[in-house]
């Protein structure tokens, strides 16, 4: 029997390593589906827009996102991470940087003390992630998050995992084996219900 194609974007949460200690829900999830990963390691939600708009997304039976933070700030070139197999493409969250010494983190350090507003972060997220709803509208699509959505935008099928992830931080995804678990049972119901 052919499995069913689901396109997964969005931030690490989403993102398989080579080596995983117990299966991430993502690999849970890939038992029940032919999954195309487009997650990567510290992207903010402007860079989850272009994941969607680069691909055809009429190629998938459901999607997936995995929406961020609105702390993160755009960087082209994040030069933190310009090695790095996972986060080369990261954008910027003030605990990167934190106590960092070098001229990057420093500049980005200053941003944060001078020029960052909390307020114009959450209305540019939240309007791309309006964005976001437009494009996939038509599509069978789950979002889910694993941060405090209270004052961000309100997606009408979004599971919010952030009570999960406060109590079940972990090395995989995020999460402890727990975590995964329950994450890939949460979404294995609510795909199979689709």
């Amino acid at each position: 029997m052919t499995k069913s194609k689901l396109g997964l974007f969005g931030d690490s949460f989403g993102v398989v390593k080579s080596i995983e200690p117990f299966p991430s829900w993502v690999t849970l999830l890939s038992k029940h589906f032919d999954i195309l990963n487009y997650c990567e390691s510290g992207v903010g939600e402007y860079k989850i827009l272009k994941q969607l708009q680069n691909i055809n997304l009429e190629k998938f039976d459901h999607i997936i996102i995995t929406h961020t933070s609105a702390t993160r700030v755009y960087v082209k070139d994040n030069l933190l991470h310009s090695n790095s197999e996972y986060h080369k493409n990261c954008d910027i969250i003030y605990a990167d940087i934190e106590g960092r010494k070098d001229e990057f983190s420093k500049a980005c350090q200053n941003y944060f003390k001078y020029i960052f507003d909390l307020d114009y972060a959450i209305d540019i997220h939240n309007l791309i992630c309006k964005e976001i709803n437009q494009l996939v509208q038509e599509k069978s699509v789950t979002h889910i998050t694993h941060f405090d959505y209270t004052k961000l935008y309100h997606f009408s099928n979004m599971i919010n995992f952030f009570n999960l992830f406060e109590d079940n931080r972990g090395t995989v995804n995020h999460y402890n084996e727990y975590g995964n678990y329950t994450i890939y049972q949460t979404l294995l119901k609510n795909l199979c219900l689709k």
